[in-house]
Parts: C-alpha cells; structure tokens; sequence
C-alpha cells in the first residue's frame, strides 16, 4: 500500500493552537460537572445510599455512548472529512450539556449523558487531523502536547465548575454548554479541512453506521488489534484507580476529602508535566515504542505500590505510587496514540482511531464497576494487585513485536 501524496487542499501544518484549545476546553467542558454531579442527582435521589450507584449509572451511560458513537463518527470522518465531524460533535456537545442544565427528571439527566457521550467520539476525528497534517515522526509529541492541555482542563475544569455552581447547580452545565458553543464558531471560522477527497474512504452506506462493523474494520489490522488490548489492559487499571484510589487514602491513612483531592490534582499536574515536558526529551531518545514501554514499566511499579500501602500506610508512599503511576499514564498513551496512527494506512486513521476510542470507553465502564466489586469483596492489596497484573501482561504483549509501518500493515481478509 502506498501512501497517497497529500492534497494541496489540506493544511501542511496542523493548526495546532486550534486542536490544544479545542482539547483544553472539551476536557475543561466535562470536568465542570464534577462537582455538582452528586447535588444535582440527590435532587431526583433522595435516598444517599442510592445516589452514588445513580452517579456511577450516568458515568457507564457515557461511556457506554462513547463506545458505539467513536468509531461510527471516525469512519465518517474518514468518508466525509474531519472537519465537518468536529463541528458536529462540538454541536451535539453543547446541546447535551443545556438537556442536562434544564434537568427536570432523571430521564433528562440520562437524555444529556447519551447526547453527549455519542459526541465524545469526535476526539477519533481530532486524532485523525493530526495524522493527517503531522509527519510520522512529530506525531508522539502532538499527541502529548493535546494530552497535556486535557490533563491541565481536567484540573481546572472542577475548580471552575465549583466557583460556578455559587450561582446554581445548572450554571456549571450552560457554561460547559457556552464553551463548547465558543468552540463551535471559532472552527467553523478558521479550521480546515486536513482529508483531501481523495484520500477519503472511498464506499460509505448506511452499514458503515454499525459501530460494530467499523470496531471489526479497525481490529482488520493484525498490528492494530494487539495495541488496542495493550491499550484495554492499561486502562482497566487505570480506571480502577480511579474508583478505588479515594477509599484506599481514607481506608489506609484516614484521609478526608480535601487530602484525598490532592491525590487527584498529583495526576493531572503529572499528566501534564510527563506529557508536555518529558515526551518531547524521551521520544528524541526512544522512539514511541521505547517510551510506551517505559510507561507501562512506571505503570506497573506505582500499582505494585498502591498494593503495598496497606502494609506500609505512610502517605511518602502513596504520593509516590500516584506520581510514578501518573507520569506512565500520560507518557504511554501519548506515545500509543501515534504508534496507533502509524500502523493505519492514511484513509483508515479515523475508524483505527474511533475504534481504539471505543474500546477505551469499554474499558473505562468494566473497569469502575469491576474495581469496586474487587475492593469491596477482596480489599485494597489484591486490587491492585489485579491491575499491576493486567499492566505487566500489557507490557509483555507490546514488547513482544514493534508494529509494522503503516504502508505495510494489511488488513486481513
């Protein structure tokens, strides 16, 4: 397979502002309802028992969405362009959050979450942009630099969310509705299109609109389909940490909130400093797949120690383990995103990557409910146990074989 010349029509660059903007304020956008979520529920669930299950509800809703909306919207853009995906999702985004705002029952409460996790799917199409303007060997720093301004909307997104909320519950939701919006006008102004026609997936029809079809055209890809379970079997961890890392701080330490937050703040200030500082030096000196490596390698440590803290409950520790953890979070999926990229032929980028969104989404609704069911029955220690298990199998699965180029990589019959 031979790799289509660029059309003049595309952009030679991409508008990288545009892209980190747009990222900052989708994750900036989400991460506002953080802290009003549990208040707004307990308006339409008064027992408080029930009210984290509701919550916990709404979040699988989401991602359940994510799941089937990224790799139809990453095959669309890949028929029909990725600007005109973009712009619709930045449009479905605004309108689930406003649905959500106005609330009036849990059936609008879940309504929102649907609209708006079907749209989460236009980050496929992001990523596909950037494969498309970006030379194979600058994409590992792209996709670290727009995981580093995510990372940095996911820290200031609940600050903001909390101030909002002062003026009611809704603000935060119209607000995140106002940014999305913002970010709507600014592209349809000055973004354009990076998938020339011809370099367009060429058949499309209402059987593309199977998200199942498009998962089975992404795992075409030997290459593609063993980095999408390395990818599941870091975020299954991942996402259990999420869940469990709060109650082991307050189990382990006696920790209260505003202590356990601070865990938090640890992985997004992390996130931010692996992604934007660190990548640039480590992928200049191990490739993408030397620096996924080493990302897996802090992965597994900082879960091993996660699993000690019970037997050594000082706070030294945790901090620890949150830091390597965090640091191999941002530095391993940045770098795993353009190993993605580069073992896709250019008219497949956004199904490869809608399709590894998908089962991302997968994982990040197993891997809340199965931590939370390991913990409660088995406690801290042999949870996370579990996950550093899962992230050394994902080490020993990636190490086994570099990904083919992408001109190389066919799908199979």
């Amino acid at each position: 397979m031979t790799e289509p010349s660029p059309s003049s029509s595309a952009p030679k660059r991409p508008p990288l502002l545009f892209l980190m903007v747009a990222a900052f304020l989708f994750s900036m956008g989400f991460a506002l309802v953080f802290p009003v979520l549990p208040f707004i529920v307990a308006h339409y669930v008064p027992h408080t028992g029930q009210q984290a299950a509701m919550i916990g509800f709404l979040g699988a809703t989401y991602a359940l969405c994510s799941f089937f909306g990224s790799p139809v919207l990453g095959a669309l853009s890949d028929a029909y362009g990725r600007r005109p995906v973009l712009m619709l999702t930045l449009a479905g985004s605004a309108i689930g959050y406003v649905i959500f705002g106005i609330g009036g029952s849990l059936f609008m409460l879940f309504l929102g979450r649907i609209i708006d996790g079907l749209c989460a799917g236009g980050m496929s199409a992001m990523f596909g942009y950037v494969a498309d303007t970006t030379p194979e060997e600058e994409r590992g720093k792209v996709f670290g630099q727009i995981g580093a301004v995510i990372g940095a909307g996911f820290i200031i997104g609940p600050a903001i969310g909390g101030w909002l909320s002062r003026y009611g519950l809704s603000v935060p939701m119209f607000a995140a509705a106002a940014v999305c919006t913002l970010n709507l006008l600014w592209g349809l102004l000055i973004l354009p299109e990076s998938l020339p026609p011809e370099r367009r997936q060429k058949h499309f029809d209402a059987s593309h609109l199977n998200p199942l079809t498009q998962l089975s055209g992404a795992l075409a890809y030997p290459v593609v389909r063993r980095l999408i379970v390395v990818s599941m079997l870091f975020i299954l961890p991942f996402s259990l940490m999420q869940i469990a890392l709060s109650l082991l701080a307050r189990d382990t330490l006696h920790w209260g909130p505003a202590q356990v937050s601070s865990t938090f703040i640890a992985v997004g200030v992390c996130d931010i400093i692996a992604q934007g500082v660190l990548l640039p030096f480590l992928l200049r000196r191990l490739g993408e797949r030397g620096v996924a490596l080493l990302g897996l390698s802090f992965g597994v440590i900082g879960m091993a120690c996660m699993a000690l803290l019970p037997i050594f409950p000082v706070s030294v520790l945790l901090y620890f383990s949150v830091v390597l953890f965090a640091t191999g979070e941002g530095i391993f999926n940045a770098s795993l995103s353009a190993i993605l990229s580069n073992a896709a032929p250019p008219e497949a980028q956004g199904r490869v990557q809608g399709g590894a969104g998908a089962f991302s989404s997968l994982a990040q609704v197993v891997g809340p409910l199965g931590g939370g069911q390991l913990y409660a029955r088995f406690s801290a220690t042999p949870t996370f146990g579990i996950g550093a298990g899962l992230i050394l199998a994902a080490l020993g699965l990636l190490g086994i074989q570099g990904p083919a180029p992408a001109a190389k990589t066919q799908p199979q019959a």
